[in-house]
């Protein structure tokens, strides 16, 4: 597993001196910037026996193993929809689809229990994998707690965070802190362009700098996504509510929250600073929209946004959420 090159020198700098490596790792930072990829490529290090410059090598007997997803020790807690993503969870034959959850749960936790306290198989590391740590019911935050507390030697617990704030207090303060800032403009745009991404400047500053997000946004249904809820909210008579939300499956509400979120912040700051960060292509719309938008009304649809992209992975009803929004989105810029 390699990190990206905008990781490549703080995973240096941990794996250093392996023998100081905390028990415990909150690996934090925006979204869409390779987090997990960092810390799959700091277990692959960390596990290593023939390490060359502090990373792995690829090339050993423990590499190939975490290459093939098998190392004996080594071990991932996600929840069971992130692992369905993956392809690692697959569904029983002739059985009725349950919903997966998404969440970690306090048996996943528990699962693990054996795996932390026997010994290693290599008579080196073992590495847990927690991502993402927000997930964790509060049972399994507590439940690991206990790991956390006294952990055994040699062990090393990655955990992954988007929201550390939505962490219990206690977890945070068991475990070294590292914050993974966004990449410098050039290496992500330099990475997305080997990527074939189309418009990579337009892809990266609606992701806000993030360049994995910015791939994912670039893909051609949701860049058709972004087109046509862009164009609504770009009009200068409001968009049309009604229509569009009929379109809408629920699916496609996450990303429509995002896109809404990032379009008020660029109407927040093209009215209080001049300028838009995410949409640069739409900027004179934005400009237009933003002359008229009344303030107060725009923090207060801010507001609302992160409710609903906190809840949007499962809305009630996706196409009564999208109609709401574009009503509270038109009263907002109508400059009445």
């Amino acid at each position: 597993m390699k990190a990206f090159p905008w990781h490549r020198e703080a995973l240096q700098r941990l794996l250093a001196d392996r023998v100081h490596l905390p028990h415990a790792l909150l690996v934090h930072g925006p979204a869409g910037i390779g987090k997990t990829e960092f810390a799959r490529a700091l277990a692959a290090g960390t596990l290593c026996e023939s390490p060359r410059d502090g990373l792995a090598c690829e090339s050993c007997p423990s590499c190939h193993w975490f290459s093939q997803g098998n190392h004996p020790d080594y071990r991932e807690v996600v929840p069971e929809a992130a692992a369905e993503e993956e392809g690692e969870a697959e569904a029983d034959a002739g059985k009725p689809e349950k919903a997966k959850s998404l969440v970690i749960k306090i048996d996943q936790v528990r699962a693990v229990a054996d795996f932390i306290a026997l010994s290693t198989h290599r008579a080196g590391y073992r590495v847990l994998l927690v991502n993402p740590a927000e997930s964790m019911h509060p049972a399994a935050a507590n439940s690991l707690l206990k790991t956390l507390e006294e952990p055994p030697p040699n062990t090393l617990i990655i955990m992954v965070s988007d929201r550390i704030a939505r962490l219990l207090a206690t977890i945070r303060s068991r475990c070294r802190l590292l914050a993974l800032p966004l990449p410098p403009r050039a290496a992500a745009l330099a990475w997305l362009n080997a990527e074939g991404v189309a418009q990579p400047e337009v892809a990266l500053a609606s992701a806000g700098g993030a360049p994995l997000l910015a791939r994912d946004l670039a893909q051609p249904e949701e860049a058709e996504l972004r087109r046509r809820l862009l164009g609504e909210l770009a009009k200068p008579s409001g968009a049309d509510a009604l229509t569009f939300a009929a379109t809408v499956e629920r699916a496609s509400v996450e990303r429509i929250v995002y896109w809404m979120q990032t379009w008020v912040h660029d109407l927040l700051q093209a009215r209080l600073a001049g300028g838009v960060r995410h949409h640069t292509d739409f900027a004179p719309a934005l400009q237009a929209k933003g002359r008229k938008a009344d303030l107060e009304a725009l923090f207060a649809l801010d507001r609302e946004l992160a409710e609903a992209r906190r809840l949007a992975a499962h809305p009630l009803n996706a196409r009564l959420l999208a109609e709401h929004l574009l009503m509270a989105y038109n009263r907002a810029t109508s400059g009445t």
